[in-house]
């Protein structure tokens, strides 16, 4: 029987040039300082005190844009430290430049079509619950720039997390339990602050530890980053796009918005999680992942 991640082995080959622990110890470290340091080094170019807050604010058109282009900041930070830290370039977490091309065409078209057709199948949206319909024709004219600026955020987590991180764990041990899953746990954990209070936090961090295994598991398979990003920028656009809530951060380019709500009203306790209706909206969230996921490989026939 074939090795289904036999293209993983050329992944990692940059990674054992400096496999050392104490270089991933002050590479997270340094990354951390970087990227917290990214929205105010971000800021510093922007020529308004208004454009400064509505950055920081993430609910309008500018200002969703401008906070998934700061992760920009963070990418450059990252490349830098990498050349620094280990000696290595760009391309040696991203893959091969044409397979990565042509990974993430497949898998950002493939995934795609399949949120589409979810999206479109009931329940559907009742316009008389909106409190906005954005301008059709407007909307469509920020699609590209949307996709453009999710490009360079998912382009960042995924060349950290299943680059980087994957890269230099497998170095430590073959058990994908290092290299698969604990990268993945990390991603997970951080995802909790998107939560509104503890159940959302949980929800969230559980939700985004699935989809990090599925683009780790994606990138094993191809030995390149693209399907990972094809995945990740392929949901991340359909979140951004479809539906929002007026005066929530990453509102300003949704096409339907429901009317403002008090974010702590979904401040839920964790046990929450655990009722039927928690365990209901948990199992969703993970049979997406697997869709998504189930899309991407059949995009790619691997």
């Amino acid at each position: 029987m074939s090795d289904p991640y036999a293209a993983h082995r050329g992944f990692i080959r940059p990674a054992w040039q400096t496999p050392q622990i104490w270089r991933v110890l002050v590479m997270l470290v340094a990354f951390e300082i970087v990227f917290m340091l990214s929205p105010s080094v971000f800021a510093g170019f922007l020529m308004s005190e208004a454009a400064v807050d509505a950055f920081y604010e993430g609910v309008t058109t500018f200002g969703t844009l401008a906070q998934f282009f700061s992760f920009g900041v963070a990418g450059a930070g990252f490349v830098v430290l990498l050349r620094l830290i280990h000696g290595r370039g760009f391309w040696s977490v991203i893959g091969p430049v044409e397979a990565v091309k042509r990974d993430l065409i497949l898998v950002g078209w493939g995934v795609g079509v399949w949120l589409m057709i979810l999206a479109i199948l009931p329940p559907w949206v009742d316009t008389a619950d909106l409190a906005e319909v954005r301008n059709i024709g407007v909307w469509a004219a920020l699609i590209p720039v949307t996709l453009a600026a999710l490009l360079i955020q998912v382009g960042t987590e995924e060349m950290f997390f299943r680059g980087y991180l994957q890269q230099q764990f497998a170095c430590i041990s073959n058990s994908r339990w290092t290299w698969m899953v604990l990268p993945s746990a990390i991603f997970g954990a951080l995802h909790y602050w998107n939560g509104n209070g503890a159940a959302d936090g949980a929800l969230w961090a559980v939700w985004a530890m699935a989809l990090g295994l599925a683009c780790a598991d994606l990138t094993a398979r191809t030995g390149n980053l693209g399907s990972a990003i094809g995945l990740h920028l392929a949901n991340n656009a359909f979140a951004l796009l479809i539906v929002g809530i007026q005066g929530w951060p990453s509102s300003g380019v949704a096409l339907f918005l429901y009317p403002y709500e008090d974010p702590d009203l979904y401040s839920y306790p964790l046990e929450t999680v655990f009722t039927f209706w928690g365990l209901v909206q948990l199992l969703t969230m993970l049979t997406s992942v697997a869709i998504m996921w189930l899309a991407a490989r059949i995009a790619l026939q691997r």
